[in-house]
């Protein structure tokens, strides 16, 4: 596989990038991930992008809003955008699924910047999630201060590289 394809966590996640951005004009972002028995990010929204997740292999838990299913090999659930969501393994074997993400997106960006590292790197967050093309945040915090302080992250990690504000 080429090299980048193949994302890998600290807290254990495998991400395989079977189609970017790149690869489908911006159309899809289309990736496989094991994730390790107890993990799964915190609820969030996506504002533009609609993600489909299709599970492979064992079990997984997805929670669209109020809404929790657990899907099993070959069942998907499919997230508008806006739709607070999250997912998590809550048995004891990994679980392998397949996410869709339409369009591509920032996420594909925001998982390369956290390749290797144990902590999502905040300044690179930030700095790919601001302003307009801001697209992924939190459920449980309102937009408007997620955006102040993704802004100013991201004019600090602008400060550290040496590039203009």
């Amino acid at each position: 596989m080429a090299r980048g394809r193949v994302l890998r966590f600290g807290t254990g996640e495998v991400v395989t990038v079977l189609r970017s951005g790149a690869d489908t004009g911006g159309a899809l972002f289309e990736f496989e991930t094991v994730l390790p028995p107890g993990r799964g990010p915190p609820a969030h929204l996506h504002l533009y992008e609609r993600e489909t997740f299709t599970v492979v292999q064992g079990r997984l838990v997805v929670r669209l809003g109020r809404d929790r299913f657990e899907l099993g090999p070959g069942e998907h659930a499919e997230v508008p955008p806006t739709v607070a969501h999250t997912f998590d393994n809550c048995t004891g074997e990994p679980v392998r699924f397949v996410t869709r993400s339409t369009p591509a997106g920032v996420l594909e960006e925001l998982l390369r910047a956290a390749d290797g590292h144990r902590w999502w790197p905040l300044l690179d967050i930030a700095e790919i999630n601001h302003g307009s093309r801001a697209s992924l945040f939190l459920a449980c915090v309102p937009l408007w201060p997620q955006r102040a302080v993704l802004n100013g992250l991201a004019a600090l990690a602008r400060l550290r590289s040496g590039r203009r504000l």
